[in-house]
């Protein structure tokens, strides 16, 4: 009721019905359709998903039975799931901040220089530029979950700025996280790829007509944007 007419009209509110239909359902699912194109292009990779997800569930009938805690204790579907999240950016244009009471500083790690940047500056950043800065991630096109194992997470989570971070962080984050904890490790306990398939496995999935030119961002739309005339990732299933 303290909202002035023009924030209550049709418009506006579709509008806003819009931003959270996008926000809660095509950045999640471009993270589990990345992870998928991944998976299936390194055996080595979903070999040792899969072998973590056998040893957590045994048997085909206990999917969708493992509380999502114990889900989110398996260090390599972690990792897997990390490294989606860094090479789908969340949004990808660069978000803007204001401290409008403090100073902020700034201090170039390569100089040792340090800025002064005064209260209520616009600052922003963008997840791309982050998740791809070499020092920070090496051979960061790279699919590559080892980089958050044997403690190195610890040193990587504050760069991980999918969700951003601090009071605007996404509220989404934690719906997010379940749905791609539960959603892998379904998929990949009972499916494999040509190269890697467990015993009990119900078919494979395999790859057509997509490679890096479909998961790779090309251009900035808030979201990120692949190259011009591609598809998207597509795979054949076969039982």
């Amino acid at each position: 009721s303290k909202l002035p007419p023009q924030e209550k009209t049709v418009a506006r509110l579709s509008d806003d019905a819009q931003v959270l239909t996008m926000a809660g359902t095509l950045t999640t699912a471009w993270v589990l359709e990345v992870v998928m194109y991944w998976l299936i292009q390194q055996p080595d990779t979903l070999s040792k998903v899969k072998a973590e997800l056998k040893t957590a569930i045994p048997n085909l009938d206990m999917i969708g039975t493992l509380p999502l805690p114990v889900l989110e204790q398996l260090p390599y579907l972690t990792a897997v799931i990390k490294e989606g999240l860094r090479l789908t950016y969340g949004v990808s244009c660069r978000l803007a901040r204001i401290d409008p009471d403090n100073a902020m500083l700034f201090t170039d790690s390569a100089t040792g220089k340090t800025w002064t940047i005064p209260p209520g500056t616009p600052v922003g950043l963008t997840s791309v530029q982050i998740h791809h800065n070499e020092d920070i991630f090496p051979d960061s096109k790279k699919f590559s979950p080892e980089r958050w194992l044997d403690g190195k997470n610890r040193l990587l989570d504050r760069y991980m700025v999918s969700f951003t971070g601090g009071s605007r962080q996404c509220l989404g984050i934690n719906l997010a996280h379940a749905e791609m904890y539960l959603g892998l490790a379904a998929i990949w306990r009972m499916w494999g790829s040509r190269e890697c398939r467990g015993e009990d496995d119900v078919g494979v999935f395999e790859l057509f007509e997509t490679g890096l030119r479909d998961v790779e961002i090309e251009s900035d739309a808030f979201l990120p944007i692949q190259q011009p005339g591609t598809k998207g990732i597509r795979v054949k299933a076969f039982m």
